[in-house]
């Protein structure tokens, strides 16, 4: 089964090596590995898309969590209708019978020329997975000389939001102490500093 877990992670060197490290250890491999910035200072927003069965990749996943650096982690997969985008660019060759033919693709696609050569024509598209794989397919008789994926960036649909999902023990217990939520003094009792 293909999983698509997201995770928000500390920005901290080497996170991301121990992250993948997990899949490497049982022999996964990983189809998409996506990192970036997220919407709150100090924490990368993590997307990885694997194939395998559930219950090892549960276990992957409780694993994520007893990383120190890993503030929240979620299995997308049986999600109902979450987003699940990417970008492409791809490089194809052409000549002066199929030009016309390549910039109508792009056309169909919403894909974007973005370099125009004598011999190449590069496009950009972003959008679902399937539809770019579709792209690439009708491309192939002209000539893909190179193309580069971003890989999978993933969301839930609607109110949902990933850092304020409730947390689970495993969450919690392993947040950096400045991170960690302070429980409330007792009635009558002073805080201590921090």
């Amino acid at each position: 089964m293909r999983h698509v877990l997201v995770a928000l992670v500390q920005d901290e060197p080497g996170v991301l090596a121990r992250m993948a490290s997990l899949f490497a250890r049982r022999a996964y491999n990983i189809e998409s590995f996506t990192a970036g910035a997220s919407e709150v200072p100090g924490q990368t927003r993590v997307t990885i898309v694997v194939e395998g069965p559930s219950t090892a990749l549960d276990q992957i996943a409780k694993q994520f969590r007893k990383l120190i650096e890993v503030v929240k982690v979620a299995d997308l997969t049986d999600e109902v209708g979450y987003l699940a985008y990417e970008m492409v660019l791809v490089k194809v060759g052409v000549n002066s019978r199929t030009r016309q033919e390549v910039v109508g693709l792009a056309e169909l696609f919403k894909a974007r020329i973005v370099d125009i050569s004598n011999t190449t024509l590069v496009l950009e598209a972003s959008g679902e997975p399937s539809k770019l794989n579709s792209l690439l397919e009708v491309l192939k008789p002209f000539g893909i000389k190179e193309q580069a994926r971003t890989g999978v960036m993933a969301m839930d649909r609607g109110p949902k939001i990933l850092n304020q999902r409730p947390g689970t023990v495993t969450d919690r217990k392993y947040l950096p102490a400045s991170l960690e939520p302070r429980p409330e003094p007792a009635a009558g009792f002073e805080a201590e500093p921090a």
